[in-house]
């Protein structure tokens, strides 16, 4: 049985070593914070997600490719409490830029979303002797042309993976409705430390075109994890008209895809939950 769900886009992080302010890079353990050091991004990953991004504004089939990172600092009492001062990490990433917008798509449009957190007029002071670690999150939107092939739009997170080798990397990858097909959103959450196979993203993708152009199809978004199983993943649809022939018509559709054994999410058309 489908049922609707809101789809809301969470970047994953990777603790990084806190050394005198720096985030120095993916391992090791949290140092006790002896002043209100900001976070920075280490160069050496700050060049593989500049590269991966150049790499995919330069992809056929790509209109446009954006990143935001967001550096994340935490403090921790004691006992295990936390302990991080309100509003520090918007604060630190303050200079960002725009945030990354969620998966557009929606089955509803109305489904809620995660409100900005407001940022302090001054850096929020630490506690003192508090222990402090850093750590980061990537969120890049990449928009393919409304005609993009499914290899297209395969070659895009292959892409990345061959570049970038960390978990709090996050792609939601969007093509646009074009003659024939609607709007559909893929996001990959957390999946960039590995290689992605060929044949999975395909699968997905070539999944995503065909289901896009399916006839009753009004939404549609995909999430893989960060395992890469495409069934550990979700599939959130909408369906109109609202009748049991749709709804079989489409699932006959998504048996015979990469998205056959995973999770379905969504709704009729007119908001009646299936």
């Amino acid at each position: 049985m489908l049922h609707r769900t809101a789809a809301v886009t969470a970047a994953l992080v990777l603790t990084l070593v806190s050394v005198a302010g720096c985030a120095a890079g993916p391992g090791g353990a949290a140092s006790s914070a002896t002043a209100p050091a900001a976070p920075q991004l280490d160069p050496q990953v700050a060049s593989s997600l500049d590269d991966a991004l150049r790499t995919v504004q330069s992809s056929p089939g790509v209109a446009s490719a954006t990143n935001r990172v967001e550096l994340h600092q935490r403090y921790t009492a004691a006992d295990g409490t936390d302990v991080t001062p309100p509003g520090l990490d918007a604060w630190n990433n303050r200079d960002a830029g725009p945030a990354a917008p969620p998966p557009i798509g929606a089955v509803s449009p109305d489904d809620p979303e995660v409100p900005p957190v407001p940022t302090p007029s001054a850096r929020p002071a630490p506690p003192a002797g508090a222990t402090e670690s850093h750590s980061f999150s990537s969120a890049f939107v990449v928009t393919m042309d409304p005609d993009a092939s499914p290899a297209e739009a395969a070659a895009v997170p292959e892409a990345m993976a061959e570049r970038i080798a960390w978990t709090g990397v996050t792609l939601t990858l969007q093509v646009p409705a074009g003659p024939g097909h609607v709007l559909s959103t893929v996001t990959y959450s957390g999946t960039f430390d590995q290689r992605i196979p060929d044949e999975t993203a395909l699968g997905v993708a070539s999944g995503l075109a065909t289901l896009a152009a399916t006839p009753g199809v009004t939404g549609l978004e995909a999430s893989i994890p960060q395992t890469m199983r495409v069934d550990y993943g979700s599939l959130t649809i909408g369906v109109s008209p609202a009748d049991d022939a749709s709804l079989a018509r489409v699932r006959g559709v998504i048996d015979g895809t990469a998205f056959a054994q995973t999770t379905l999410h969504g709704s009729f058309g007119n908001g009646a939950k299936p």
